[in-house]
C-alpha cells in the first residue's frame, strides 16, 4: 500500500498553471561512468526541448521548464552525494516555487517527464517492488526491530542486554542452582513478552504488510509463543542466523527471503480479490475500472507492474478516457494524449484514498488491472 507522506504531498501539489518536471536518474560508478550518465541526462533534456508538448507550452511555462532543467542538471552533476545515494528523484516547478528531492540507494530507470502534475508512476512501483515490511531479530537477551522501505532498513527499537541479573550459585544439594535456573528461565520469558508487546505496538502504528523473523531456531520458536495472534499471522518468513552476525549479512538474508514473502502476499491478495468477486464486489479490466474510479467506488486497485496503456486526459479536472474524444465532457476542454494512462489513474486513486497494489505475477486474465469495490454491484 502506498502511504508514504512524500507521495501524498506530490498528489496534492497544485502547479498554479505551471508544469512539473520530474527526473528519475541513477548516477553511480567510477568518475568516467558518472560522466556518461550526465551526458545521457543532457541528451534527455535536449530531446524534451524538441517535443510537441514543450513547444505547445506558453512562453512563461517554457521559461519555468528551462529553469527546471538547469536545477536538475546542477543537482545531479554537483550537489548529489553519489557515494551515498546513487539514485535520486527530482520534482521541479520553478514557476510555482516547487522543488522536492528523494534520494535513494536503489537503482532507477532514467526518465525525464514534463506534465501538469508530478510524475509518480515509477515511484509508486518502487513502493511495490521494495514493499515496506518489518524485520525482527531476537535471542534470549537481545532484540532489534527494523522497518524496510525503499531498500533502507530503519531501526525502530533495540535491546542490547535484557538478561536477568546473575545470581551466585550455591546452597544445599543444588537447590540454589535450580532456583537460579528457574530465575534465568523466567527472565528470558519476560524478555520475550516485552519484545512481543513492543512488536505489537509497532505493528499497530506502522501496519507492516508482513514481518520477517530471524535468530537462532530455539529462540525464534519460543518467542513466537508470546506473539499476539494478529502479529503472528503476519510472519511470512523465518530464517536462522547468529545474533552476532553483521547487519549487512542480516539484511542480505532478509532481502533474499523477502522475495518469497512478497509472492505469498500477492497470492493472498489475489485470493481476496476472488472472494470479493464472488460477492459481486470486484471487477477487472481498465474499461470496467475507470467508471468506478470516477465515482469513488474503488477500495483496492491491483495492477500488473508492467501494465501501461495509451489514453487521453483533461488537464483541468483530470478526467481520463481510453479513446480519443474531442473534448472533456465536464469542462468542454480539449483532451490531451498520454502514453501511460496508469499515471493519471494513480493520481485520482490516491486522492480518493484507494489502496494501490502492484503485483509481479502476470494478470492477463484480469485485463492487467482489477479492483475491489467499496460497495457491491447491483444484481
Amino acid at each position: 500500500m502506498i502511504t508514504n507522506q512524500i507521495v501524498r504531498e506530490l498528489i496534492q501539489f497544485s502547479g498554479q498553471d505551471y508544469p512539473v518536471t520530474s527526473a528519475y536518474f541513477s548516477v553511480q560508478g567510477k568518475a568516467g561512468i558518472r560522466k556518461a550518465h550526465l551526458v545521457n541526462l543532457k541528451q534527455l533534456i535536449r530531446y524534451k526541448k524538441n517535443t510537441t508538448y514543450f513547444r505547445q507550452l506558453s512562453e512563461t511555462e517554457q521559461s519555468s521548464v528551462l529553469a527546471d532543467f538547469e536545477k536538475i542538471l546542477r543537482w545531479f552533476s554537483v550537489e548529489l552525494d553519489t557515494a551515498v545515494y546513487p539514485g535520486s528523484i527530482c520534482f521541479s516547478s520553478t514557476g510555482a516555487g516547487f522543488w522536492k528531492v528523494i534520494n535513494l540507494k536503489i537503482p532507477l530507470t532514467n526518465e525525464l517527464v514534463i506534465q501538469p502534475k508530478p510524475y509518480i508512476y515509477q515511484l509508486s512501483k518502487l513502493f511495490s517492488f521494495y514493499r515496506r515490511y518489518g524485520v525482527v531479530l531476537v535471542d534470549k537477551a537481545k532484540a532489534r526491530i527494523f522497518e524496510q522501505s525503499l531498500g533502507n532498513f530503519l531501526e525502530l527499537f533495540h535491546v542490547v542486554d535484557n538478561s536477568p541479573e546473575k545470581v551466585k550459585v550455591g546452597g544445599f544439594k543444588g537447590r540454589q542452582e535450580r532456583k537460579v535456573e528457574r530465575s534465568i528461565h523466567q527472565g528470558v520469558l519476560n524478555h520475550y513478552k516485552e519484545i512481543a508487546q513492543k512488536l505489537f505496538e509497532l505493528n499497530k502504528s506502522h501496519d507492516f504488510p508482513w514481518i520477517i523473523l530471524g535468530g537462532r531456531k530455539e529462540a525464534v520458536s519460543e518467542f513466537r509463543k508470546h506473539l499476539h495472534d494478529y502479529v503472528n499471522g503476519k510472519i511470512r518468513s523465518v530464517f536462522e542466523i547468529e545474533p552476532a552476525a553483521p547487519l549487512n549479512e542480516v539484511f542480505e538474508r532478509v532481502t533474499e527471503v523477502s522475495k518469497q514473502a512478497r509472492q505469498e502476499y500477492e497470492h493472498n491478495l489475489i485470493e481476496a480479490y476472488h472472494i470479493q468477486k464472488e460477492k459481486g464486489q470486484a471487477l477487472e479490466g481498465v474499461e470496467a475500472v475507470l467508471p468506478k474510479l470516477r465515482d469513488n467506488w474503488i477500495q483496492t486497485l491491483i495492477i500488473d507492474e508492467n501494465f501501461r496503456r495509451k489514453g487521453v486526459f483533461c488537464r483541468k479536472c483530470s478526467y481520463i478516457e481510453l479513446t480519443p474524444l474531442a473534448e472533456c465532457p465536464e469542462h468542454g476542454r480539449p483532451l490531451e494524449r498520454t502514453q501511460n494512462i496508469i499515471e493519471h489513474i494513480l493520481h485520482i486513486a490516491l486522492q480518493h484514498g484507494v489502496n494501490i497494489q502492484y503485483v509481479s505475477q502476470p494478470m492477463q486474465r484480469y485485463g492487467e488491472i482489477a479492483a475491489i469495490l467499496r460497495y457491491p454491484l447491483a444484481a
